[in-house]
This record gives C-alpha cells, structure tokens and sequence, in this order.
C-alpha cells in the first residue's frame, strides 16, 4: 500500500504543477514575428555569402526595411532558369517601391554561375552558396525554392513556384 500511495501522491502533485505553471510563466507575449526561423510566420533565419561580384551579402542587412524574394536554385534546374526571366522583370518594375531581388545558387562554381547569369543579363544579386549552409538552414528540398520576407524580415511565402506579382505589390503598399 506504501508504493500505491506515493505513487498517488506523485501523479497528484504532477497534475497540481500542470495545473498551476502556466500561470507561473513570465507574463512577457512571444509574437511570431519575433521568433527566429525559416518558415513562414517566423523572422527570417539570416545569412552571409558571397555575390557574384565579389561583395558579400548579409541577409538581414540586404533585406531591412525592403520587401525581398530570395529564390534557391542552380545552374542546371529548368525551373530555375525559366523563372530567370520573370524575377529581372519583377525586379525591374519594382526595385523602385522596395522590391530586393536575392539569388542564391547551390553548390556550384562563380564560373558556371557567372556564366549562365551574364547570357541571360540578370539585373539582381546573385550569391554563392558553395557549400549549402543558407540551403541547409532553409530547408531546401526542390528548387527553385522562393521566399518572400516582408520589410519587417518576416517570412509570408515559401514555395517551389513564384509568388504572384500581386501579392509583392501588396507587400510594397504596406509601410
């Protein structure tokens, strides 16, 4: 009977603690726009590599107070290339309300990168992501993969297709 009644005694005071810590926790809110992460709801993980040109680029920096599509993919992916010409006309119609256009290649040499953006007169920052690091912490599976943050950096879109036009013109409008 000893072992029964601790054992009631135990699960009496666990369902009391369950009952009584959340009203223990610190009355501080956690909104998701300032939870850190990757998916959408959450302030963007954030970054730093090389461009095409030589510079370097820090996600948070490049994208403060701008609407920005980042758009994961390779040289060799048929998607990623047909959306080539629809991220230089979005970039160009747009950079002027507050659109940043942020390529990132995965696992590929600034040759091979340089190459194919220069025949197909890209207009936007690429970056160099040789070793997958900004990749990985994505979560990328399929490419393209887009991403949009809006100017607080938070993330509203992440699919393997193109955000509507629309939906970046109404990011834009709001301040």
């Amino acid at each position: 009977m000893n072992i029964f009644m601790r054992l009631f005694v135990i699960s009496f005071l666990s369902v009391l603690g369950m009952l009584f810590l959340p009203f223990g926790a610190s009355d501080s809110k956690v909104f998701a726009e300032d939870e850190i992460g990757v998916d959408i709801g959450q302030r963007a993980a954030s970054f730093s590599l090389p461009t095409l040109d030589g510079k370097e680029v820090e996600l948070e920096a490049f994208a403060k107070g701008k609407v920005t599509l980042m758009v994961f993919g390779t040289t060799w992916c048929p998607s990623c290339r047909h959306e080539i010409p629809h991220l230089k006309e979005y970039y160009s119609e747009l950079k002027d309300d507050g659109l940043n256009v942020l390529g990132i290649d995965i696992q590929e040499s600034a040759k091979k990168v340089k190459s194919l953006m220069d025949k197909n007169e890209v207009n936007y920052p690429v970056a160099l992501d040789t070793k997958a690091v900004a990749a990985r912490l994505y979560k990328v599976v399929g490419i393209p993969l887009n991403i949009v943050l809006d100017r607080n950096g938070v993330i509203v879109y992440k699919a393997n297709g193109l955000p509507d036009k629309e939906l970046l013109e109404k990011l834009l409008k709001v301040e």
